[in-house]
């Protein structure tokens, strides 16, 4: 955590600008708090907004690495970057035009009875947000590689990379806590 205010973030800064990947957490861990409580304010889904925080963090960081970004103040300009991105994010959900493709909720279809394999499953996917369920379903069903998701998805592959393995982990968490419940019982 920084301790010693604006002379210890400006430290921090040249730091990262240097390549010292222990200052940039130092920075993560000390903002990415305040990042995610904006952006849960300006987002209705908390996975949203923590795919927010991470890729306005990457954002700050490519951009540091390339001589640009913050020289003074990392939070504002971490701020401004979650800002920026949930605002495009509503505006790009504001357009979302349904269209006749597959539904990935009906592909799950019925439970076989006396399966509970296949119930840990569909209620896993189930209570993955929207978002998630969609990368997943494009990357391993439709067999889109990140890149040729990021530009519908405004977002950089790496970006859609990240936000594919969250929720595979959300969804395998979600599967285990499931299989777990059913046997507790």
């Amino acid at each position: 955590m920084i301790r010693g205010g604006r002379s210890d973030e400006r430290n921090l800064l040249r730091r990262v600008r240097k390549g010292d990947a222990e200052a940039f957490a130092e920075l993560y861990e000390s903002f990415a708090p305040t990042a995610r409580r904006t952006a849960r304010r300006m987002v209705a889904d908390r996975h949203d907004a923590d795919d927010l925080v991470q890729e306005a963090f990457y954002i700050v960081l490519r951009a540091i690495r390339r001589g640009g970004g913050p020289d003074d103040s990392f939070l504002g300009y971490l701020l401004s970057t979650v800002r920026r991105l949930a605002f495009r994010q509503t505006s790009r959900q504001q357009r979302l035009v349904v269209t006749a493709d597959v539904d990935p909720q009906q592909v799950v279809g019925e439970p076989v009875p006396g399966s509970t394999q296949l119930d840990d499953i569909a209620a896993a996917w189930a209570g993955l947000p929207d978002r998630w369920r969609a990368v997943l379903w494009q990357l391993e069903v439709d067999r889109y590689s990140p890149a040729e998701l990021a530009p519908a998805l405004d977002m950089t592959p790496n970006a859609v990379s990240s936000l594919a393995s969250r929720a595979r982990k959300a969804l395998r968490t979600a599967y285990i806590a499931h299989q777990r419940a059913a046997y507790d019982v």
